[in-house]
């Protein structure tokens, strides 16, 4: 551009930013559009509550622009800059692709009321013309709203203009497309109860005391007012020992009765959550979780074995399902344990035969003889072999068989668990196509072969079709024992990524510097242009 020089653009972006109108001659020759895109590459979207997104606004000219800037509105009420501060408006490829650019930053930044005065951006030298991103905005689905969206849009009466390389000329607006985000109401959703102990299926001796742990239990949610909170009020615990009498009620989180007898026990519990601000009809209060069922047995007469791990599996008084211990995984260290009685009383040096099975072909892999102690207990300790890679091929149900002789009759006790990776990364997907500055989702599912909850990091890298990490995803999560989806992670493609296929790679490690659960899941997405 003859005669531009950095300090005639300074003037102008000193000028803009005092709000001192200019005159200037317009151009009319030319077609020229102003767009708000969302990460989907559309102008609408839905967003849930409290997520991120990345806002484009594009421009599609055949004039030669040297200047433009641009003012920008939101719907406040719903929507917020991610920070509130100049960080959230990052300069778009458009302009510099066509040379230097001056890129003064956002003025006049209001996130209460939904505004930015202007977003200036000029050339140093020449001209650009074409279509791209002028710049994007980080927004955050602040609130929920019952209507159908809220707007993102330029002002064109307030600081929106487009100048050419001569910075005399006006080139006007023809036609501007506004964003509608739609962030919905959250769904009602009644209180659940969720019962942590008695493990269904558990055995109990008449004498031991039945602990009730209904702690994790979750509270409802009301829409009116949006997402209020309705926090559990009243723990009800019906027990019935099938015994032609009423079920026996007791109230709390945490309560505990005591085994007096033999045979079937059935507990339900039903939590209530009242809405603190009644006004929804479509809320419900209460919930009744699955009734568990526990079994009450005699304590132990005569010869007894009982084998078990560290992790559990014991008989009458075990934390799991009689006969079962929590998961192992590859090369983990097995403390196996038998605990040899007669009549409750423990049976001291005795020799008692460990057998280890495959869990696939059902052979035997191992044997170890150990002496029980004073309490009556033998314990032996191994590794599972690690088959190099064919050892996955072994994962299933290990079983671990215990034998004794007590005056000169032989008895056996079996504990099993299961073997295998102790979390496991079973899908990953990544939606698409994507472009360049798009923000790409990756949802990923996890399951678990435990029977508690384990800490774990998720780290996600994305690489460009030559093989070029692009950005990166993390999480610290708890995976339950029914599994987890970790959903919404997301990375942004940045301009300089090759376009084509690129690769996600997903790993679960036991912290952020430590070892992998299992192998790593890929996945692949396409980077289109423009």
């Amino acid at each position: 551009m003859k005669g531009k020089t950095l300090l005639s653009l300074a003037i102008v972006l000193t000028m803009l930013l005092a709000a001192v109108p200019f005159a200037a001659v317009k151009v009319n020759a030319s077609s020229t559009t102003v767009s708000v895109v969302f990460e989907n590459g559309l102008n609408a979207i839905t967003k849930t509550v409290g997520s991120n997104f990345i806002v484009s606004f594009n421009i599609a000219t055949d004039a030669h622009i040297g200047f433009y800037s641009m003012s920008i509105g939101w719907d406040p009420t719903v929507l917020s800059l991610q920070t509130g501060t100049a960080a959230d408006i990052v300069e778009g490829p458009w302009m510099k692709s066509f040379g230097s650019t001056l890129w003064a930053g956002p003025s006049g930044i209001d996130n209460i009321g939904g505004s930015i005065d202007a977003i200036p951006d000029g050339l140093l030298a020449g001209s650009a013309t074409g279509s791209g991103t002028m710049f994007t905005i980080a927004f955050t689905a602040a609130h929920p709203s019952a209507h159908t969206g809220a707007i993102i849009y330029v002002d064109p009466n307030v600081n929106s203009y487009l100048l050419d390389e001569s910075l005399q000329n006006a080139v006007p607006i023809d036609t501007v497309v506004n964003g509608e985000v739609t962030v919905p109401l959250p769904p009602v959703t009644p209180p659940v109860a969720i019962i942590s102990s008695p493990i269904d299926g558990s055995i109990v001796t008449v004498g031991s005391t039945v602990n009730l742990d209904g702690s994790h239990s979750t509270a409802g949610i009301d829409v009116v007012p949006p997402g209020e909170p309705c926090p559990i009020t009243i723990y009800d615990w019906a027990i019935d020992f099938h015994d032609g009498n009423p079920a026996t009620h007791l109230f709390g989180a945490i309560q505990s009765f005591d085994c007096t007898g033999v045979g079937l026990v059935t507990i339900t519990l039903t939590v209530t959550a009242p809405d603190p601000t009644p006004g929804d009809s479509n809320y419900v209060d209460h919930d009744t979780s699955a009734p568990v069922s526990i079994m009450q047995v005699p304590a132990a007469t005569g010869r007894n074995i009982d084998v078990y791990t560290a992790r559990g599996g014991e008989g009458p008084l075990g934390q799991y399902p009689f006969g079962w211990s929590d998961a192992y995984g590859p090369q983990e260290e097995i403390c196996v344990f038998a605990k040899v009685t007669y009549n409750g009383a423990p049976v001291e040096y005795k020799p008692v035969e460990f057998v280890v099975f495959d869990p696939v072909s059902g052979l035997e892999i191992a044997s170890y003889t150990a002496f029980t102690n004073a309490s009556g207990i033998a314990k032996v300790c191994f590794r599972i072999p690690w088959q190099g890679a064919d050892a996955p091929n072994h994962f299933g149900d290990m079983s671990i068989y215990g034998t004794v002789d007590i005056a000169e009759v032989q008895i056996s006790d079996t504990v099993m668990f299961h073997y295998g990776w102790i979390l496991n990364i079973d899908t990953v997907t990544v939606g698409g196509p994507y472009h360049k500055l798009d923000t790409m989702v990756i949802d990923v599912t996890l399951s678990s072969i435990a029977m508690k909850d384990y800490d774990a990091f998720l780290q996600i890298t994305a690489v460009d079709e030559l093989n070029v990490p692009i950005g990166q995803a993390f999480a610290t999560i708890t995976v339950p024992a029914s599994g987890l989806s970790v959903m919404g992670n997301t990375i942004t493609i940045p301009m300089w990524a090759y376009v084509g296929v690129g690769t996600v790679y997903v790993d679960l490690l036991t912290s952020a510097l430590g070892v992998p659960y299992c192998p790593e899941k890929t996945a692949t997405f396409i980077i289109v242009y423009p």
